[in-house]
């Protein structure tokens, strides 16, 4: 699968207009669904405000990662929010809850209109926001940050504040209509859904206006560094930025060759480093599929020594690993069985006869275990697989040369 890219050049004003349908791609619709199924709780009597507060801090998460990887030039939305010790992300929320309560306290400690102060917070609110995700915390809380970031963006920050503005009236517009004077439960679940979407939809916008002025903000996004690297000539440059990544975040630098392994054929060496990335995260799972999927394409193209030390590596993780599939475990043991490597061949024989004993091949690869047995001087399983065969397979071609092993074998046992 390509990773969908966004075109920087895009102006602003088209990113306004197509990001209604940014929510409703990848991941999103499920978030927003989820969180608004989680804050309907709130309906019944009980915890209500730590329930809207908790599906408030989550779908704000969720917000802050889709603004982010629109930074950076990404086309869909993100799987994950937050990841764990996220300080931009849990300082964003800190920021909502103290300009909130700020805007409350604003009229009772300093006689200002409690909706002037609230005004006041949300215009610089994207700038602070936006000023997280490429300054990071310390910057982004000085309040000559907020204005210097105002200033660059001049009337395309207008135009994002004048977004939100409606979007806001939106929210209240919806929480009247739906809430306060529809059906009291659906209309509660409407306003949820609504508010969560536009706060996506919001932070889309944000991330898509430092996406197109990155340039005068100093944000280098991900996705053109990726771009680069992924040209076919310049895998090797993929690997030294991968690699510079992983002295950070290795999870990081292991995404980024997910991508690259996705997009098409890749040498060795990327492969391998994949691998050992997974290794120390313990990602035995997707280091399985990773070398089914490599071990597969590699048999395809007739690279079947290479294969097989793959398949020593992954039984390395896991001793019960078999490739996926006949057409590529069958070859892999007649050039292991072949090669003088007995144990690989009979563990790919045995796990053929095993996985697929309907397929036409099946007895075949039994007799070439009986073959294995016998190579490695255990006569006494040789004999009873190839017992098992006869009686599974009584009309098979096989039976001959099973019966002549079994003669030759009668001698050998105890």
């Amino acid at each position: 699968m390509r990773l969908a890219l966004a075109d920087a050049a895009t102006p602003f004003g088209e990113r306004i207009r197509t990001g209604f349908r940014y929510p409703l791609r990848g991941s999103a619709p499920v978030t927003i669904v989820a969180v608004t199924l989680f804050e309907a709780i709130a309906f019944f009597p009980g915890a209500r405000l730590i329930i809207t507060g908790i599906g408030w801090v989550a779908i704000y998460a969720y917000a802050f990662g889709c603004l982010r990887r629109t930074a950076d030039g990404y086309a869909d939305p993100p799987e994950l929010a937050l990841e764990s010790g996220d300080r931009a992300g849990m300082a964003l929320v800190l920021i909502q809850l103290t300009g909130n309560a700020l805007a409350v306290l604003a009229t009772i400690f300093f006689g200002i209109p409690g909706f002037l102060a609230a005004v006041a917070f949300a215009f610089v609110l994207p700038a602070i926001t936006m000023s997280l995700t490429f300054d990071g915390v310390l910057t982004a809380l000085n309040p000559l940050t907020w204005f210097a970031v105002i200033a660059r963006l001049g009337g395309q920050y207008m135009a994002l504040f004048a977004v939100v503005v409606v979007t806001s009236l939106l929210q209240s517009g919806a929480q009247y209509a739906m809430s306060e004077h529809g059906p009291h439960f659906l209309g509660m679940l409407a306003y949820f859904a609504v508010a969560n979407y536009l706060t996506v939809y919001n932070f889309h916008l944000m991330g898509a206006l430092i996406h197109h002025r990155h340039e005068d903000l100093g944000h280098h996004p991900e996705s053109e560094t990726l771009a680069h690297a992924l040209q076919p000539d310049d895998d090797d440059a993929l690997l030294r930025h991968v690699n510079r990544v992983a002295e950070d975040d290795v999870e990081a630098a292991t995404g980024i060759l997910t991508e690259r392994l996705r997009d098409g054929l890749a040498p060795a060496p990327l492969h391998q480093r994949y691998r050992e990335l997974l290794r120390a995260q313990a990602r035995t799972p997707e280091l399985r599929v990773h070398a089914q999927i490599w071990i597969a394409a590699l048999v395809a193209g007739g690279e079947t020594r290479r294969a097989l030390g793959v398949v020593r590596d992954a039984l390395d993780s896991d001793p019960a690993f078999l490739p996926d599939a006949p057409a590529t475990c069958g070859p892999l043991a007649d050039t292991a069985a072949h090669g003088g490597m007995a144990r690989l061949g009979l563990h790919l024989a045995l796990g053929y006869l095993h996985t697929w004993p309907g397929d036409a091949g099946a007895p075949n690869y039994g007799l070439l275990a009986v073959r294995m047995y016998d190579r490695l001087g255990d006569a006494s399983e040789a004999t009873l697989l190839a017992r098992a065969l006869l009686r599974d397979y009584p009309e098979h071609p096989v039976t001959s040369d099973l019966e002549a092993r079994l003669d030759t074998l009668a001698g050998r046992l105890p």
